[in-house]
């Protein structure tokens, strides 16, 4: 009975001996793994952007501003419905132009919200509202809505009165008289979609 009993313990001892071994061995495979893994990818620190990274050259709002205010301020506008038939020329979508009190106001559908913003239209709103201003026509201001294709409005922008005269004066620059418009943009801004399931 003790033989049995001493061989029972040491087949126990060279098992335990095994197992210790094995599992050194093992965890120090996985170690160098591991370190390899991780100077072979290294941590991503920033958020990828590549896919919202406009075309170049990204053309500047004050060029912009300088080409589309005096394309339109040259032209011959008199009254309101001559400026929407101008703006559409442009191909603006003009849903509405009427004078509400002392203030000319305008929607208009933003058609290419994605591809050039609201710069683009601004600057032919600017520039015909200072044609119609030259013409003679009496207003306060002009406060244009801006429309989405649901349509739905998302945004204004107003073209003061005296800042259309001093550009008509050459008291403004085109880019000066823009900069004046574009800073009462007032917009929503949408949040980027990111398609990710709640799993991953």
């Amino acid at each position: 009975m003790d033989r049995n009993a001493s061989r029972d313990g040491s087949e126990l001892l060279s098992r335990r001996r095994l197992l210790q071994t094995g599992a050194v061995t093992a965890s120090l495979g996985l170690a160098g793994c591991i370190e390899e893994m991780g100077t072979e990818f290294p941590k991503n620190t920033e958020w990828p952007v590549s896919e919202y990274v406009p075309d170049l050259p990204v053309e500047e709002r004050s060029a912009i501003l300088e080409e589309r205010i005096p394309e339109l301020a040259g032209a011959e506008i008199t009254d309101p419905e001559e400026l929407a038939s101008t703006l559409e020329e442009y191909e603006m979508a003009v849903e509405s132009v009427e004078r509400d009190r002392d203030v000319l106001t305008l929607e208009y559908v933003n058609t290419d919200r994605d591809d050039e913003g609201n710069v683009h239209d601004v600057a032919l709103l600017a520039g015909g509202y200072a044609a119609l201003v030259d013409a003679g026509y009496d207003a306060v201001a002009l406060g244009a809505t801006i429309l989405d294709d649901a349509p739905a409005s998302y945004g204004s922008v107003t073209v003061e009165t005296p800042h259309a005269e001093e550009y008509n004066a050459g008291e403004l620059t085109a880019a000066e008289y823009g900069e004046l418009v574009v800073s009462t943009i007032e917009s929503q801004r949408y949040e980027p979609e990111v398609n990710v399931s709640p799993e991953e």
